[in-house]
């Protein structure tokens, strides 16, 4: 029986994440199985998933949970024999409910002060040919294959353009654009296979399908490209006056708007990176700088496992800048951060860990160096 209760109270977890929309797809696959073994099971989670709370109303107190608990069990202090007749799981059912309540509450009080576990502050925009938005969301599916001129699969994750007839389209080129907000990411299948996943705060602009002898996309922010190899049609990045010239290859492209600089890392492959003064090929783990006031470009070796570590879901820092670091948190995390001491910034740190991890424990990694000192007061980060 105590078992039963355990499960049941791990059950409550789940749904109470599933509420909150952080629950991981396989933790969502394995409580729908669990809701679908039985009746009782079906029953147990649409009450849990139905349970209520109140910012209004607050947390309720343990003493008050208790009272609501021994009155509707019929518990008396006084009578054991009434409450060995309680069964475990009356028990479970009510420790359950109270754990999905107490979890929404938690997340749904006023976190204005403090710096919260990466969730995006909105849903990926898709952008028709025709300027409508749609919001890439559960909802909106059905809309978008009704609104969009052109049927297209999709989901929350990944927008797939390799099932469009091309018989259907008109030779005039249609663009889509996708908008991934900050703390967001987001994976784009394009009409000829290849595969762009896409960093928080980035923009691609495509064509529905490549017709001309060109493969021509636009990106402002960060991007990992598997491209289809097709010798008749060059695959070509845009990004920030930057130039990416392929026919098939695996690279990573940085072209924030608040940086000044553009890179391109190649994983595998060749690469031709242009601006308006000056070519330059890479090959498989080297890294082209671009920028805005140099008409030279870079060219070094590089980690290609810290470059895209990002798509792996990790931070991965090697002998970087502490104010760089900074820089790539402050696009998941949200917070504002003070150097008390300026040389703090210059200092250089090799880091790994997920980007899915507490902010306090990265902070944790940074200080256990004992170079600096970081301190937290609120969504505020001191640093000195």
């Amino acid at each position: 029986m105590e078992k039963q209760i355990i499960k049941r109270i791990e059950v409550a977890r789940l749904v109470a994440l599933h509420k909150l929309g952080v629950l991981p797809e396989d933790e969502e696959r394995r409580l729908a199985a669990w809701a679908a073994q039985s009746e009782e099971n079906r029953q147990l989670y649409e009450k849990l998933l139905h349970a209520e709370t109140s910012r209004n109303n607050g947390m309720p107190t343990t003493e008050k949970a208790w009272q609501d608990f021994t009155r509707r069990y019929r518990v008396r202090p006084k009578r054991y024999a009434t409450w060995r007749r309680v069964s475990y799981t009356a028990v479970a059912c009510c420790a359950a409910v109270l754990l999905t309540t107490g979890i929404l509450h938690f997340y749904s009080r006023d976190k204005a002060d403090e710096i919260m576990t990466p969730r995006p502050l909105n849903s990926v925009q898709l952008v028709l040919e025709n300027g409508n938005t749609i919001t890439l969301d559960r909802e909106e599916h059905a809309a978008i294959k009704q609104t969009a001129s052109i049927p297209l699969e999709m989901n929350q994750k990944e927008i797939d353009y390799t099932t469009v007839e091309q018989e259907s389209l008109q030779e005039i080129p249609v663009y889509h654009k996708i908008i991934v907000p900050k703390y967001g990411e987001y994976t784009v299948k394009l009409a000829d296979n290849t595969v762009v996943k896409l960093n928080s705060e980035s923009t691609l602009k495509y064509p529905v399908a490549f017709n001309g002898d060109t493969r021509e996309v636009w990106l402002s922010g960060e991007a990992y490209l598997e491209v289809t190899r097709d010798t008749s049609k060059q695959f070509i990045v845009h990004a920030a006056g930057t130039e990416i010239a392929v026919l098939g290859t695996t690279f990573n492209v940085n072209a924030y708007d608040t940086e000044k600089e553009v890179a391109t890392t190649l994983v595998n492959g060749k690469v031709e990176v242009s601006n308006e003064v000056t070519t330059q090929v890479i090959s498989p783990g080297q890294q082209a700088i671009t920028s805005r006031d140099n008409p030279l470009i870079e060219v070094k070796k590089v980690d290609t496992r810290v470059v895209t570590a990002w798509v792996r879901d990790m931070f991965y820092f090697d002998e970087e800048p502490l104010a760089s670091i900074i820089e790539t948190l402050a696009r998941w995390y949200e917070f504002r951060v003070v150097f008390e001491n300026e040389n703090a910034k210059q200092r250089r740190f090799t880091l790994e860990v997920s980007r899915y991890a507490d902010i306090d424990k990265v902070l944790n990694f940074i200080e256990e160096t004992r170079v600096v000192k970081c301190r937290k007061e609120g969504n505020t980060i001191y640093i000195k």
